[in-house]
């Protein structure tokens, strides 16, 4: 399987919002109570689309037999004082479609997003994950990721 990792293009919005539609429904799916239902194919693809191009963001998205099989949504942050970090890139999204998984696929887009850290400067690649995640979890620590924070919720409604 040949995979090329690249900047998403407005053709790709459409394969962009329905992966992040999945991405949404898997964490609605561990805890519906703390993730919100934001399931529109438009505004998805309004969303991504408009960081694609952003100087401070990137979208990027793995390619194999001229079919979109993942994508990474990733920002830079040179001072962002809510989260004590400076010169840090959030990788937000990092998602590969089931039938690619296990090919290198997730691999090359954490590749795109290290040398995007590297080429605005950042010193540090920071993310949050679901906490019932675990295959996601392992990929990040084999990644090189250690964990710094617990999210924590109360529900007060």
């Amino acid at each position: 399987m040949s995979v090329v990792v690249r900047r998403a293009r407005s053709e790709d919005a459409a394969a962009v919002a329905r992966f992040a539609l999945a991405l949404f429904a898997q964490h609605r799916g561990y805890d519906a109570a703390r993730f919100a239902d934001l399931g529109s194919p438009e505004g998805a693809a309004r969303y991504y689309m408009s960081r694609a191009n952003a100087h401070d963001a990137a979208v990027f998205v793995a390619e194999s037999e001229g079919e979109v099989v993942g994508f990474a949504y990733l920002e830079y942050e040179q001072i962002d004082y809510a989260n004590l970090l400076e010169n840090a890139v959030w990788l937000h999204d990092l998602f590969v479609e089931e039938g690619s998984r296990g090919s290198a696929v997730g691999k090359l887009l954490m590749q795109a997003t290290v040398d995007f850290a590297k080429e605005t400067g950042a010193g540090k690649i920071v993310l949050t994950v679901a906490a019932k995640n675990t295959l996601a979890q392992d990929f990040f620590r084999k990644s090189g990721f250690r964990e710094t924070m617990v999210e924590m919720t109360l529900n007060i409604t």
